[in-house]
């Protein structure tokens, strides 16, 4: 085999990935695994259904009481922040995502009608990437229409850690200011 020849193979070999090489003969010629567009698409298909009912509809997300790991591990979520986020939902709510204060304030965090509605135009962008651009624009949606104090257990936790760590750890600490400060 020429040298360019082989060369071409190697390089569109690389492209569209390599099988493994089992023996020597099989270096010889390499061998091609194409995967095909439509295969592609069931697998991201089936990826944004997952990570659609771990977020809406799981046994985890469902469970909205007591105070747990969080259950999103995104962008903004800060392994160093679990322990004041739990101390915060202990403070804020006892650990009943479903609070309602007198005031108006919902959730296990006790965010405002606002700051909820303003949190999902954050989580945004990285759910866009988690569930593709429809999927995430829909839940966006549904979660505006809806108060934060009936979100799952997922998305609370998203919120929180969006809000809090938006430009740095830590950073969006003010919306908790007086409970932040005792914990």
């Amino acid at each position: 085999m020429r040298v360019a020849h082989r060369a071409a193979l190697v390089a569109a070999t690389l492209a569209v990935g390599l099988m493994p090489l089992n023996s020597p003969a099989q270096a010889q010629e390499p061998q091609v695994r194409l995967v095909s567009q439509s295969t592609v698409k069931a697998k991201a298909v089936a990826a944004t259904a997952k990570t659609w009912r771990f977020t809406f509809a799981s046994t985890a997300t469902l469970d909205r009481n007591g105070i747990e790991p969080s259950l999103y591990r995104g962008k903004f979520f800060r392994p160093a922040v679990e322990r004041v986020r739990k101390c915060i939902v202990k403070r804020e709510s006892t650990g009943h995502y479903t609070s309602v204060s007198r005031s108006g304030y919902r959730g296990a965090y006790q965010m405002s009608r606002a700051l909820g509605r303003g949190v999902t135009w954050m989580m945004l962008k990285e759910h866009r990437a988690l569930l593709g651009s429809a999927s995430a624009d829909l839940a966006m949606s549904k979660l505006r229409a809806t108060p934060v104090s009936k979100w799952t257990r997922y998305w609370q936790d998203a919120a929180f850690s969006t809000i809090f760590n938006w430009e740095k750890t830590k950073s969006g600490a003010k919306h908790w200011r007086s409970t932040y400060s005792r914990c």
